[in-house]
């Protein structure tokens, strides 16, 4: 007569065998997850926007004026549109006061949104209204964002004559200056494209010109 095994010991060696097999299972299942997690990022590689160099025509029609060189919170690339109609910083509202406009390169955005709700005519009014490439996300560039635009004007090209054939020298940057008549807010920042120079202490009732930048 044969021996024959425990029934506890058979039953063991069951359960061990069918634990092998699901964990060979969930390791064929695992390497195919990594497989396909590859192969969706190889997708968003591919479909991520191909490199933009200073120069280029960006997507809403203008010229790429600068480059970050990696994807910021505000994007990566500032884009130049032809130049507007001079105009007063604010309107006939020259003394009205804008606080929280900064300087830097990727606020002239917020900057803009901040004199759009202020103003009710003037610079950033009219690059809110300028839709270059069917965009509408056009703004008046902070101080710093114009620098680099004034650094680029060789590129970028078409400063310092009006629509209507007038010439000045003088842009309207997004930033409003803190040195005005003691108890006025009545300057802004501009830079002057015949020498490169940035002044604070510009009368936001001076025309002057007026070029809409997006980022993206």
């Amino acid at each position: 007569m044969k021996a024959q095994l425990p029934k506890t010991i058979f039953v063991a060696l069951a359960v061990s065998a069918f634990v092998l097999s699901a964990c060979s299972s969930g390791s064929s299942e695992s390497g195919s997850a990594e497989v396909d997690t590859s192969a969706a990022q190889s997708v968003e590689e591919v479909e991520t926007p191909g490199d933009y160099q200073v120069g280029d025509t960006g997507p809403g029609g203008g010229i790429v004026f600068f480059d970050a060189g990696s994807v910021q919170p505000w994007g990566r690339y500032l884009e130049a549109g032809p130049q507007l109609d001079p105009t007063e910083w604010c309107g006939e509202d020259w003394e009205l006061d804008i606080p929280g406009t900064v300087t830097a390169i990727g606020s002239g955005a917020a900057n803009t949104k901040l004199m759009v709700d202020a103003c009710k005519a003037g610079a950033a009014t009219s690059v809110s209204e300028f839709d270059g490439g069917g965009l509408t996300d056009w703004f008046l560039p902070s101080k710093d964002e114009l620098n680099e635009l004034y650094e680029q004007r060789d590129t970028v090209g078409g400063f310092g004559i009006g629509n209507d054939g007038s010439s000045f020298d003088a842009y309207w940057s997004s930033t409003q200056s803190d040195a005005g008549t003691t108890g006025f807010a009545d300057v802004a920042w501009t830079q002057y494209f015949d020498g490169g120079e940035q002044q604070g202490n510009d009368c936001k009732c001076n025309v002057y010109g007026v070029l809409p930048v997006r980022a993206f």
